[in-house]
């Protein structure tokens, strides 16, 4: 039986290869890719024979008042309402599953089952179907509450009252804001939790065992031993959990949350602009989600955290 070749690259722990150690057959699978591309939008533009202008789109990016003052245009404010929207529920995604993950792991039965219920649930039910339920069902109980805090808000001080709209939700959309922040930080959370128990559980038993002959309770055997190790593990996954949050924020424009994906439709509505216009979205998700890769990277080579 012939021996197999070992493995040249491991992905985050190789060095990359240098485009001096280019093969053939990775050139031949760029120029394809290249041709198939061009191709592409070659037929494109020629099905659709689309003008096109996109000198249209900077100024809903960028506006001018009245003044001649810049200003930040209608899809600006939707991409800073997705980060916000995305910063508030994967720090809910973060804070319930990490906890989850960490009482859940090395445990089985009924000790966790409320845990698994909750896990199970989430992972399995479509994070559309989970906002409607928040939004229409959970909302119809609480409105009278969020009708109570926009009241308190609207007697505060002006300063205070300008955080708020900036940090949280301008005024008139705390309920839709707060609906969305719970839908996608519990639904992410139960991704976050598993990805925490596995990391934790995949720390060798030599390990458990040479903090617990040290006289560490189980808090500092966590804190001190169990999961430095476990973290690293949990950097990938976390990473692409962290992607799939702010791609999935796309869901609050059903609720009239104006996010980015939702401003863009009001714009595709006013300029009837439809390629330029959802060209230069993706391309604003995508930088998103590139930042979060760059960064997950960064903690990989970092020797201590």
């Amino acid at each position: 039986m012939a021996e197999q070749a070992p493995l040249t690259y491991i992905p985050g722990h190789s060095r990359p290869r240098s485009w001096r150690e280019l093969r053939p057959s990775d050139i031949v699978l760029a120029l394809l890719a290249l041709a198939l591309a061009l191709v592409f939008c070659w037929r494109a533009m020629d099905i659709t024979q689309h003008s096109w202008d996109w000198g249209r789109l900077w100024s809903f990016i960028v506006s001018t008042d009245k003044k001649g003052e810049m200003q930040a245009g209608i899809l600006l404010i939707g991409l800073f309402s997705t980060l916000r929207l995305g910063f508030w529920s994967l720090l809910l995604a973060l804070l319930s599953g990490g906890l989850l993950g960490v009482i859940c792991a090395r445990k089985r039965g009924f000790a966790v089952l409320p845990a698994t219920l909750y896990i199970n649930v989430l992972r399995n039910t479509p994070p559309l179907v989970m906002l409607f339920l928040v939004y229409f069902v959970a909302g119809s109980f609480f409105a009278e509450p969020f009708l109570a805090i926009e009241d308190a808000l609207a007697a505060m001080p002006e300063w205070f009252r300008s955080a708020c709209s900036t940090l949280i939700a301008p005024p008139g959309q705390l309920d839709r804001m707060v609906a969305a922040v719970l839908t996608l930080g519990l639904y992410s959370g139960a991704y976050v939790a598993e990805i925490v128990r596995a990391a934790i559980e995949g720390v060798e038993k030599g390990q458990w065992d040479a903090a617990a002959s040290l006289g560490m309770s189980q808090v500092q055997q966590m804190r001190w031993v169990i999961i430095p190790q476990a973290f690293r593990a949990m950097i990938p996954p976390l990473t692409g959990q962290c992607i799939s949050v702010f791609k999935e924020t796309t869901l609050a424009s059903v609720i009239s949350l104006p996010e980015l994906t939702f401003q863009s439709l009001e714009v595709m509505a006013v300029s009837r602009m439809t390629f330029e216009l959802w060209l230069a979205v993706a391309a604003l998700y995508l930088l998103i989600s590139c930042l979060w890769s760059q960064l997950g990277r960064w903690l990989e080579k970092r020797k201590k955290f």
